[in-house]
Order: structure tokens, then sequence, then C-alpha cells
């Protein structure tokens, strides 16, 4: 890969730290410029990456830097704007999740781009979270046989609880009227996917613990899935968890199949336990640096290798939108009580 993507940026949010530190290790890649309405603090994040050239408009931008993509880190109702006016212009697309507001506007995000015959893909950063891909290899080599029968996931975050939840990192999440599965459990739904293939009937119960906000804050969700594979999905961020850092793999995952189980510790430990066998750990060393095993830049390094390489994207378009339908249909049968098929 000796080419070198040029880029620009919008955004410069709390997790919008976790893409400028990735691309600035990156060398295939040079970040021209950033964008945010917020201009000094826009004018700081420049200059600690040591970005060129600041704007507060988006499109001043594109029409001056020329990029070859442009990574969109802005809350997702601005999204769509921003995916018309880079992909009339030919530039190629990065976007944070959640896509969208609805399923409509990410289709007529997707539809833009396709429109226009400009990449996108969408920062769906949890698959790429080393455990994730040390589980899928084992899988895939049918380390606890052939067929799985079921997987469940228990998250805890601990950071909902107070009166005062996701003020200093994250406050817009207060007034959000879906939370946990808008903004957390998609992550789940990509990479139950990723994992296990395509869901085809889900059933949730949702709560909302913390009365000081608006979303739900609880979940409890069973995935049916193709091969006949049940999981379930039990997550909150009222509770907290008993590890050291319960955003490093936010939480414990357990896959039974037809030979034995996997298991996902909270700090990253993988093991396996064939039926009759002692449980072993699996031998790899999952990143403590940055952000959840350092699964942003191993995203963004995916996103990079599939340009230059012109592979397809994991998270494109169209396979995220098959997520947001799984997702719209967890808050149908939330509020319906009923099993939904998607």
């Amino acid at each position: 890969m000796k080419k070198k993507l040029k880029g620009v940026c919008v955004g410069v949010g709390y997790f919008a730290q976790f893409h400028y530190e990735a691309w600035a290790r990156i060398p295939e890649v040079e970040i021209l410029a950033l964008c945010d309405l917020r201009l000094e603090e826009a004018t700081e994040v420049a200059r600690k990456w040591e970005i060129g050239v600041v704007y507060t408009d988006f499109e001043k931008m594109l029409d001056e830097q020329k990029p070859d993509f442009i990574d969109i880190i802005t809350p997702p109702q601005t999204h769509l704007d921003i995916v018309k006016a880079a992909a009339k212009r030919g530039v190629n697309i990065i976007c944070q999740k959640p896509l969208a507001p609805s399923l409509e506007e990410a289709r007529g995000l997707v539809e833009t781009a396709e429109k226009h015959n400009v990449r996108l893909m969408i920062h769906e950063n949890w698959r790429f979270q080393p455990w994730y891909r040390q589980i899928k290899s084992l899988l895939d080599t049918n380390e606890i046989g052939e067929q799985l029968f079921y997987a469940y996931f228990r998250m805890r975050m601990g950071d909902g609880w107070q009166s005062d939840a996701y003020m200093d990192r994250q406050p817009y999440f207060r007034d959000m009227p879906r939370l946990l599965i808008y903004e957390t459990g998609i992550h789940f739904i990509d990479t139950f996917r990723y994992l296990f293939g395509e869901v085809v009937e889900v059933y949730a119960k949702l709560r909302r613990y913390n009365s000081e906000i608006k979303g739900e804050d609880a979940a409890l969700v069973q995935l049916t899935f193709e091969s006949g594979q049940m999981v379930c999905l039990d997550a909150n961020r009222y509770n907290e968890s008993n590890v050291t850092n319960s955003r490093y793999t936010f939480g414990e995952l357990l896959i039974e199949g037809s030979e034995g189980s996997i298991r996902l510790q909270g700090d990253g430990g993988i093991t396996v336990q064939p039926l009759g066998l002692p449980e072993r750990a699996v031998s790899y060393e999952p990143s403590k640096h940055s952000f959840a095993g350092d699964c942003v830049y191993q995203t963004q390094l995916h996103f990079v290798r599939s340009m230059l390489l012109d592979q397809p994207f994991e998270t494109n378009g169209a396979w995220y939108l098959r997520n947001i339908e799984v997702q719209e249909a967890i808050y149908e049968s939330g509020a319906s009580g009923l099993p939904v098929s998607v």
C-alpha cells in the first residue's frame, strides 16, 4: 500500500478523539483538514494532531481540499446532509453510527452514495475488537462443533444510574428517546451477525431504570438466527460491572455449541471448554491501547486497506441497513410485547 489517501474529518466531539489518534498512526493517510461549528474546540484538536486547516463549513472544506474521503464523526441527524455534499463531489465516505435517525433516512443515505458511485463504510468498530476476531476464527474452525446452540451476552455499564448520568462524556444521551438499542445495541446486532449469521426473529423487553433520562437503558433481547441458534442480549447501562474497566469488552459472552463452549471474560480473556474436557485459555494478546482493544484503529485500517486494494468493506451500506432493520424489529417487539420476524 504505497499510495497515500487524503482525508478530511467533520466533528470534534467526545468520540472523535479516538478517530484522530487512529488516523495519526496510519502512514497511508494524511488528514488535510477538519471541520466543526465550534471553532475554538476544532482549532485545539487540529493543533494536537497537527492538522493544517480548520473549517466551520464542511462544503467549503470539501471544495477547497478535494479529499479522497471524508470521516463523518457527528450526530446522526447531520449525516445525510454531509453524505449528500460528499457524494455529489465524488468523495468516498466513512461514517459513524448511529447511521441516521430513522430506517427511511438511513436508506436514503445509502442510496445517495450508490447513486453517485462513491464508497461508503459505516464506522462500526465492535466487530474489530480483537476478542471477536479471535472468536470468529475459533468458530470458523469448528472449535466447539459445527452446530451452535446458544449465546448469551451480559453487559452492565454502570454509567447510567446517577441523576446526572452521561453529562461528563455524552450529555445528549439524556434526551435521546431511543438510547440503549439505538446507541449501544446496534453494536451487538452487527457483531452477532458477524459471528453467527442472519437474524430471522427477535423478541424484546425494553425498560427505563433512570427516570432522569428519556430513552430505554435496559433490555433483554432474544434473537433467533437462520441456523436455529438463539442469542440473548442482557444489557443495561444502570447497574455496575465488577471488572476494572467496563468499557474494555463491555461485558461477558458465552457461546455454546455441539462440542463445547467458548467464554469471553471482561478482561478480554477467552477460554474454550470442549465437552468432557477441562477449560483452556486461548493464547492471544488483545491490545490495551486506546478504546476497547484498539478497535477504532483496526476499523479505520480496514477502511484504508479496502480503499487501496479495491476490496469490499465489511460494514458497507447494504450490510448496515440490515442491522437497522433488526434494530427496528427490536423496538417493534418491545412496544408490542410480541416476537417480530425480520
